[in-house]
């Protein structure tokens, strides 16, 4: 008899590995911005697949200065999103083709690529998603999975939110 999984959680690269996010952008321990998170999937026997970094991969460089999306919203980095995106897009319906089902995207609120919700632009705040979370959104939007945008400062609701999608889908 096969014991595995068959549930799914997309995580931010730097969700789990947080020294890819650029220079000091780092404010939270892992204790409480990913503990809580990987606590939550593992309590509930949920696979969990890290996405890639789109800017460390791009700029080819772990170490780097934080950017706005205005910095990274040109035809080569919107190519690599696309890139990117189509990869994590194609494993996603590749499992839910073999019956195995994504029950969310986490993205990383404020992020340039990221984001799932707000981001801060030259213009203030903006409702807007991240360039890759943009483009993996399109090509499986069909798919009706839901997309979790993580604010740091508010890890308590991005978890509740979590963990209803995982409650409602388990019972």
């Amino acid at each position: 008899m096969d014991n595995r999984s068959k549930y799914f959680v997309f995580v931010p690269f730097c969700l789990l590995a947080q020294a890819y996010q650029a220079q000091g952008i780092v404010k939270y321990d892992w204790k409480s911005s990913i503990k809580p998170f990987v606590e939550l999937l593992m309590k509930y026997d949920v696979n969990i697949v890290q996405m890639p970094c789109a800017e460390s991969s791009f700029q080819n460089a772990l170490i780097r200065k934080p950017q706005g999306i205005t910095k990274y919203d040109n035809c080569f980095f919107n190519e690599h999103c696309f890139t990117l995106a189509n990869s994590v897009a194609n494993e996603i319906k590749l499992l839910t083709k073999n019956g195995y089902e994504v029950l969310a995207i986490l993205g990383i609120e404020q992020s340039p690529s990221c984001c799932v919700n707000y981001i801060y632009t030259n213009k203030g705040m903006e409702n807007r998603k991240g360039l890759f979370i943009e483009k993996l959104y399109e090509n499986i939007k069909y798919l009706d999975i839901p997309f979790i945008g993580i604010n740091r400062k508010y890890i308590k609701k991005s978890l509740s939110q979590l963990e209803d999608i995982i409650k409602n889908k388990l019972t």
